[in-house]
């Protein structure tokens, strides 16, 4: 039974999306149900066809192979004994997305991974009907960050509707990049799931998107071409500047991680005081959690799970999904302080599967503010509905998962 809930929870989510509208009747709904359509073809073929779920293993099996790799550099650097010993989130994390950002630096310098973001956004083009831009920054957005995707499209920012600013906006934190799929993976989590999640997520994300800020402006025609800026010289050059970019975002990864944890720890100390003369021994995130309880049931989590879960959900929006991962991580691993269904473990990691945090609203309005200053103040106004919206989105990837495990 809990797992039909979620039919229930896609139209309760669709709902809410058509609640949050800013106009509810030039909302085009064949967009919204082709999106939903892939985006639950997207879940059968990944989750339920031998061979298409077959492929993706193939790859979670890579993913985890680029894992031990990085993991053979961090050893040399660092030393054999802390590069396998104990679990050390710098040295793991921190490696793995550094060799991960130089592996896609060559892969861009090489044209592969454009061939594969322009096919990709092409088919989004044809079959939702989106413009160029908005389909190309969200493909890429499966492949770079929320934020660098946006680059890509750089020359027509100025010119992009307010209704493809927000869906660009929304289904890049909708997703999650590939270094920080890596990332994950490398804190114990299932390659494939996240992958699929994140799949899924932009699919999702442009339905709701369209839902939320429906498009009433002329639009941007023709064909999108693909803008890589400051070409490397050659590949070595490419894997260099590849790999001191993973530098940087493994740095702001760690100290994202480090402000967060300190943060709710502070939060949490503050908020035991008067809790604790109440006889209270509830932290902040089981008080956004329980606010969220509903909303994991409706998604398909068991009643006597629902409550884990949404606790996950409220850490992410609230801190960000390092910290949920970390602890859904422990959790699958069993050495968490709760048990939960493979069924439900699935639904979390889709349902965190997301840049869908507080903290990246702050990165959307300064990394794309500093790319078009006219547009800051625009940008600064959407920010927090395209984090409903990319939420909502999660938590309908999360239903889908749910129904078809």
């Amino acid at each position: 039974m809990d797992k039909y809930v979620g039919l229930l929870g896609i139209a309760v989510i669709i709902g809410m999306a058509v609640l949050f509208s800013n106009n509810r009747k030039a909302i085009n709904w064949r967009l919204v149900a082709i999106g939903l359509g892939l985006n639950f073809l997207a879940a059968l073929f990944i989750l339920k066809v031998p061979i298409t779920r077959q492929c993706f293993e193939v790859f979670g099996h890579g993913i985890n192979k680029l894992l031990d790799f990085a993991v053979d550099g961090a050893a040399f650097v660092v030393g054999d004994k802390l590069a396998r010993g104990e679990f050390i989130f710098a040295i793991r994390v921190g490696s793995s997305i550094i060799f991960i950002a130089a592996l896609s630096s060559l892969a861009y310098h090489l044209g592969i991974m454009q061939r594969i973001v322009k096919i990709l956004a092409k088919g989004l083009v044809k079959t939702m009907g989106i413009t160029g831009p908005e389909a190309l920054s969200s493909v890429a957005a499966v492949f770079v960050g929320q934020v660098e995707c946006q680059v890509l499209i750089k020359p027509y920012m100025k010119s992009l509707t307010r209704s493809e600013l927000f869906t660009s906006v929304a289904a890049a934190m909708a997703t999650i990049s590939g270094s920080a799929l890596v990332a994950y993976t490398a804190l114990g989590m299932n390659p494939v799931w996240l992958l699929s999640a994140s799949i899924m997520s932009v699919l999702s994300g442009i339905a709701i998107a369209k839902i939320m800020f429906p498009e009433t402006e002329k639009r941007v025609a023709g064909d999108v071409v693909l803008v890589i800026e400051n070409k490397p010289a050659n590949a070595f050059d490419a894997i260099a500047h590849g790999a001191q970019d993973g530098a940087k975002i493994a740095a702001n990864v760690l100290i994202m991680v480090l402000v967060g944890v300190a943060m709710v720890a502070m939060l949490n100390w503050i908020l035991a005081i008067p809790l604790h003369a109440l006889g209270v021994n509830w932290q902040i995130q089981d008080i956004i959690g329980a606010a969220l309880t509903p909303i994991a049931w409706l998604v398909g989590v068991p009643a006597h799970e629902a409550f884990h879960v949404a606790r996950l959900m409220a850490t992410e929006i609230f801190v960000n999904e390092f910290v949920s991962y970390g602890e859904l991580t422990q959790v699958i691993h069993g050495h968490g302080a709760y048990v939960l269904s493979e069924r439900t473990q699935l639904i979390a990691t889709a349902a965190l599967c997301g840049f869908a945090n507080l903290g990246s609203i702050a990165i959307n309005i300064g990394g794309l503010g500093a790319m078009v200053p006219e547009r800051r103040g625009e940008i600064a106004k959407i920010g927090f509905k395209c984090l409903i919206a990319a939420n909502l989105a999660t938590w309908i990837t999360a239903a889908m998962c749910g129904l078809l495990f």
